[in-house]
């Protein structure tokens, strides 16, 4: 009797090895498949996030069936030379700067959910360099918006995200847009109020 349930017991625990094999199987060939995209993640159906795209990255988000890129950097080389990339793929591209080491501004994260609250551009991506950061910052704020998340969960998850421990500034935007949702603003910025221009 002890031997047949220790057979039991060694069949559930080749099982579970198994199928933990198939799962890490799985995972490092999606990752693979997403070279191109640094940090990406999907949010829901709509919203995607990430880090700045690598050689064909666009390419990869198109065939993915993103429609929109917002850029978060700062205008550069690289980032005119994704803005025309895009505007090839048939992409809308947004450029919306914001700043590396501080708390974004009211008016620019109202011109980012203004975008993602348009239904014309899903599904929408959503970058800055590292996709972690100031990405981490709008993408917290977003749970905290559309999902109604807490704070400390939304900075948890974009501190799964590499979101550095040094940002002190993003962080606390995003517990004060935390406190400005619990308080009875339906957006916690007006985002109607600073829609962005057209598409580049």
């Amino acid at each position: 009797m002890r031997i047949y349930r220790n057979g039991n017991l060694g069949r559930v625990y080749s099982a579970v090895l198994a199928v933990s094999l198939i799962c890490a199987n799985a995972i490092g060939q999606e990752a693979a498949a997403y070279k191109e995209l640094p940090n990406f993640r999907k949010i829901n159906d709509q919203i995607y996030g990430g880090g700045q795209p690598r050689t064909k990255g666009l390419s990869k988000l198109a065939e993915l069936g993103i429609k929109t890129v917002v850029n978060l950097r700062g205008v550069d080389n690289q980032t005119r030379a994704e803005e025309q990339e895009a505007g090839v793929l048939g992409l809308r591209y947004y450029s919306i700067p914001m700043p590396g080491l501080a708390r974004p501004s009211d008016e620019q994260v109202a011109k980012v959910f203004a975008l993602l609250n348009d239904q014309a551009n899903w599904p929408i991506f959503v970058h800055c360099n590292h996709g972690s950061d100031r990405t981490g910052t709008i993408l917290a704020c977003y749970r905290i918006s559309h999902d109604r998340w807490t704070d400390d969960r939304a900075i948890s998850e974009a501190k799964q995200y590499g979101m550095s421990w040094i940002e002190f500034g993003m962080r606390s935007f995003v517990s004060d847009y935390y406190k400005k949702q619990i308080g009875g603003s339906e957006n916690g910025v007006k985002a109607e109020a600073a829609a962005p221009d057209k598409p580049m």
